[in-house]
Formats: C-alpha cells, sequence, structure tokens
C-alpha cells in the first residue's frame, strides 16, 4: 500500500478490477495475458471469495462450492493454469440424487423410464408430467414465479419435490419469489420458443444429434464444426480452493488484498479509483474499471450522483445467509451407504437442513480412513435465523435430521462450519430492473464494466465464462479507444 500523497496514473491500456472472487481474478487473468495492466483489489484478506479449503487430521471441508461442472471455457482456463493433472472427477455414484419424501431418501428419476417407476411422485403426478406438452403457453410479457411456471406446466406435487429442493440446492433460495425469466432462462425460453418443455428438449436432442453426425462425413471434419466438449463434474486433488490458489500465483504484482474499493468517479475519458484504507488509500487513474465484487458491496463505495442513482438498481439483490456445516463420522456410525451425490430436503418435509453433500463419496481424500464425511446446509430464505446459530447449537440441531434420514449414531469426530451472511444472491420476480440497472452504468459510462454471480448465473463455470466474456469486452473496448 502506498501512502495517502500517493497517485498512480496508470499507464496507458490500464483497467482497475475490484473483487477478486472467481469472476474478478478470470477477468484479471485475461487482461493480463493481452498484455493489459490490471490492478485488482480485494477487500477481504484472502482472494477467491467463498471458494475456500480447509484441511484438518485427514479431513478436507470445502467452505462453499464443492464442485463444479466443466464446459469449453472452463477447460481452456484449467488448460492455461496447467491445472488438468489436478483435476479429479466425481465418483460415477454422483450421478445418484436423493430426495426426502416422507422421511425417506427416494432416488431422482433422471430419464423416462426411471420417471414411470419412481416412487417419488404418485401416478397422479406421473400422468401431469408426462400431459406437459398439452399445456398452453403463459402470457409472453409475464416475469412468473418459478413456482407459478411451475404448478402451471407440471403441477403441484412436481414443484413441492423436485423443484423446490432443487432451488434450495442451487440458490439456497424460495421457489416461490424466484424469477424463472432469470434463474432459468434455458428453461423458460423452451416454453417461450415451442409452446413446451419437454417438446422443446426432444427438438434440441434431435438438432444437436444431427449436428454431432454432419460434424464428420467419412472421417473428414467438414464445415466450422468443432468436436464438442463434454461437460465433467469435477474439483481438484486438493478441493476447490486449488482453482483460485493458481489464479492469484499468476496476479501476485497486481493484487492488492485488504485494499477495499472506497470511491470512483470520472476524470475526462478515464476513470479514478481510490481504495485502501483512511491511512493508507492508493489512488489510480486506470482506462477502464471492473466491479467484479458483490452487489451489495456498491453500497459502501462513494460514487457520484449520476452512478449512485443506477447503482441503488443494483444494490437491491438480496442475499440470505447460509451456514455450511461439514461432519466427519466413523463409516460405521452411518447407516446409509451414501452412495451418491447427496440428498436435498422439501420444505414440505419440515426439516431444518436444506440438503446434504456426501463429501467423502464424491471425491476421494476427503475423509480421514475408516471415515466419513456429510456437509450440511442451513439456513437461506427458509430459515435464514438458523444460519446464524452458533457452530455447537448448529450441530445439535442438524443431527436429529442425519439420525432419522441417513442413520447417523453418536456425535461427529470433525466439525466444520463456516457461515455466510450473504451468500448467493437471489433472481427474484422482477429482477430484470436489476440487469436493466447495470445494463445502464455501463451504457452511460464508457469503460465501466460490472461483473459477478449476480449478473449472469451463480455458478463456478457461470462465473469463469463470465469473468473471460467481460475480459473480451474490455480488451476491445481498449482496443478502439487507441
Amino acid at each position: 500500500m502506498r501512502s495517502a500523497s500517493d497517485s498512480d496514473k496508470g499507464e496507458h491500456r490500464s483497467v482497475a478490477v475490484v473483487g477478486a472472487g472467481i469472476t474478478g481474478l478470470v477477468v484479471a487473468f485475461e487482461l493480463r495475458r493481452v498484455g493489459i495492466d490490471v490492478t485488482l483489489y480485494e477487500a477481504s484478506p484472502h482472494a477467491g471469495g467463498n471458494i475456500r479449503t480447509t484441511k484438518d487430521d485427514g479431513f478436507l471441508a470445502e467452505h462453499g462450492p464443492n464442485s463444479f461442472v466443466t464446459s469449453a471455457p472452463v477447460e481452456a482456463l484449467l488448460a492455461k493454469l496447467d491445472l488438468l493433472d489436478e483435476v479429479v472427477e466425481a465418483n460415477p455414484s454422483a450421478n445418484k440424487r436423493y430426495v426426502v419424501r416422507n422421511g425417506r431418501l427416494v432416488p431422482f428419476p433422471l430419464s423416462p423410464s426411471t420417471l414411470l417407476r419412481t416412487k417419488l411422485f404418485s401416478f397422479r403426478a406421473k400422468l401431469r408430467v408426462l400431459l406437459e406438452p398439452l399445456v398452453s403457453r403463459g402470457a409472453s410479457a409475464d416475469d412468473e414465479s418459478i413456482a407459478s411456471f411451475v404448478r402451471r406446466r407440471l403441477g403441484r406435487e412436481v414443484l413441492d419435490f423436485a423443484v423446490d429442493p432443487f432451488i434450495s440446492g442451487i440458490f439456497a433460495g424460495d421457489p416461490e419469489t424466484l424469477s424463472m425469466a432469470h434463474a432459468f432462462p434455458r428453461v423458460h425460453n423452451l416454453e417461450r420458443t415451442y409452446g413446451s418443455i419437454s417438446r422443446g428438449l426432444m427438438v434440441q436432442r434431435r438438432d444437436a444429434k444431427r449436428a454431432r453426425a454432419s460434424v464428420r462425413t467419412n472421417g473428414t471434419v467438414v464445415g466450422s464444426a468443432t468436436p464438442t466438449i463434454s461437460a465433467r463434474l469435477i474439483s481438484f486433488v486438493d478441493g476447490m480452493q486449488t482453482l483460485p490458489d493458481a489464479l492469484e500465483a499468476s496476479l501476485t504484482d497486481t493484487l492488492r488484498l485488504g485494499c477495499p474499493a472506497r470511491l470512483l468517479h470520472r476524470d475526462n475519458a478515464r476513470w479514478v479509483l481510490e481504495a485502501g484504507s483512511d491511512l493508507d488509500t492508493r489512488k489510480q487513474t486506470v482506462d477502464a474499471v471492473v466491479l467484479a465484487a458483490p452487489a451489495h458491496a456498491l453500497a459502501a463505495m462513494e460514487l457520484p450522483a449520476e452512478l449512485r442513482r443506477l447503482a441503488g438498481g443494483v444494490e437491491r439483490v438480496e442475499y440470505p445467509p447460509v451456514s455450511a456445516l461439514t461432519l466427519g463420522f466413523r463409516r460405521r456410525d452411518v447407516a446409509h451407504p451414501l452412495d451418491g451425490f447427496g440428498m436435498l430436503i422439501p420444505a414440505v418435509e419440515r426439516r431444518n437442513i436444506l440438503g446434504v453433500l456426501f463429501s467423502s463419496s464424491l471425491f476421494p481424500a476427503r475423509a480421514a480412513e475408516a471415515h466419513v464425511t456429510v456437509t450440511c446446509f442451513v439456513g437461506g430464505a427458509r430459515h435464514p435465523a438458523l444460519a446464524r446459530e452458533h457452530t455447537a447449537a448448529l450441530v445439535q440441531r442438524v443431527l436429529p435430521d442425519l439420525q432419522a434420514l441417513i442413520g447417523v449414531r453418536g456425535e461427529p469426530v470433525y466439525v466444520k462450519h463456516v457461515f455466510w451472511p450473504k451468500a448467493i444472491p437471489q433472481y427474484t420476480v422482477g429482477y430484470g430492473a436489476v440487469k436493466a440497472a447495470a445494463d445502464a452504468m455501463e451504457l452511460e459510462n464508457p469503460g465501466l464494466y460490472l461483473a459477478g454471480n449476480y449478473r449472469n448465473g451463480v455458478s463456478v463455470g457461470d462465473c469463469v465464462a463470465s469473468g473471460q466474456q467481460i475480459a473480451a469486452r474490455v480488451a476491445v473496448y481498449l482496443a478502439r479507444a487507441e
């Protein structure tokens, strides 16, 4: 850090990135790769946001995401960081996902044939799903809640025992308040485009099959088609923190930890950013600024009136609290085989836990010898007050659920509790106003960019892709400004 009197005018083609979560790290990494001068500011003492890993006494606990699904952008990033040898793919049994119904774990059906046989849904609910193509399309102007959309197209039972628990697993949110169009735009667009979810999926599968068939003719690649990359559910040998650590290592001379952004304003065609504490402030003049911190972080920044007016629309994003509780047990003290990804618990089951990951079944070396680990998630939009309980009380609150559902006996031999007061952004009904405010901030302020999981998806893969896209936009902007 520099003294309050110091000022850095910045080199030409210089960028300040605010927020060293996974999105901000990727933005800075990609800009550095094309020769752009970058400074990355992070308010906390560590980079990576909620992606952190703890290892103690043979147990590995993830503070945030436990895994993520790869894509072409993700695979490309892993190759650039030389991390492909560190990747571990999830156990094939992770494809099995349990949902609790009437106090019992029931495998979630993943195909039409298993849908017909499953005990998760009644005969009436199955028939309702099969008749989905006959349901009329909703009003195109409606910003409909997920709950309303699913009740209309698939029925109440599917909402209660399929969609509600998965919403808790992804957003820790409430399907009655989340927007279908913004939380799941692809599914929403199936109805808009094809009039039916199932009909749209069938058309897309047919088109994908035809595209794959046309890629090769007599063993030769034709046209501009390229082979598709199969998605993988992965983590790393030493846990998820491997990814932000690798990005941070490539940015050591540009990263400013414990240095919150305090003030931002325009100076003619450039931007002036002040960051740090009252006694130790750094002022930097740059060509572009990427705000990759959480939406609520904007409230702590001093902004010009015209920016503050628009930022208010972004700051309204809700983030419910969540506690992640990783518990280790002796293998013999857990009756269930833990043969899957985990279990999700519908709200109608009236349990304290939102869901449980079978962590030691997903990836190797997550538990000590002859032990298992499970990661429980508590709070969210369903039970926000429970997330704030201290560790001992939280353990005693989840143990009865674990005893009843997976046959846990006794106390855990390992406990790791991580509390996130603002966990996951909620794409609520009316979220279009948030996106419009973010778009307007960029449109009215050339060289300013907003990025993060409140804008283009909450998964790690979404954040990686978003960071890469923002970096590409910034590079084009700077090239045009020369």
